[in-house]
């Protein structure tokens, strides 16, 4: 889908009174991932499955073969489902900011957001020069500690400024209301 065609899938989800203030696409560069904890983790839980085969394999025993397939099947997905979506939706992702909704299209998912349902942005500068908006909130568990939550992110935005000051506009519009 083309740019122009991303700008006229919003314009049909405006409101009557509502004013697109920026549309945008994710530029070059990779799509972050859930980090390196569950990939480091899963590389792990693959390692201990292969281990686990191997030694079914050699032993002969079909049962715990077909048990550490499952396992096996868990890992990758972990390490590979995340990228493969990722690449999968390279090019199908547009964002619109509006002055009273934020709009995101990964695909044929539609995700809007209300001022109210933000957190605080955040704003990580990438080393090609593009920038990335997450709005991420946090919360306090016994056991962990923080723990945060991605609500949303606008990833690898060329004109990351541009994006930020439409969306503050927005943020700050609904306060007043």
């Amino acid at each position: 889908m083309e740019y122009n065609e991303a700008y006229n899938f919003f314009k049909s989800y405006l409101q009557p009174n509502e004013l697109l203030l920026w549309c945008g696409a994710p530029g070059a560069g990779r799509l972050n991932s859930y980090g390196r904890v569950p990939v480091m983790f899963s590389i792990i839980w693959i390692g201990f499955t292969l281990l686990w085969e191997g030694a079914a394999i050699w032993s002969g025993q079909i049962i715990m073969i077909l048990f550490g397939l499952p396992f096996l099947a868990i890992g990758l997905s972990i390490v590979l489902g995340k990228p493969l979506r990722n690449a999968k939706l390279k090019g199908k992702i547009f964002y619109a900011v509006t002055d009273q909704r934020l709009l995101i299209r990964e695909g044929e998912e539609i995700k809007i957001f209300t001022a109210d349902m933000l957190p605080p942005m955040q704003i990580r500068m990438n080393r090609n020069g593009t920038g990335t908006i997450f709005f991420e909130s946090s919360y306090y568990t016994y056991r962990r500690g923080n723990q945060y939550n991605c609500i949303c992110s606008l990833q690898n935005l060329p004109d990351v400024a541009q994006a930020q000051s439409a969306l503050t506009t927005m943020l700050s519009g609904n306060a007043n209301e």
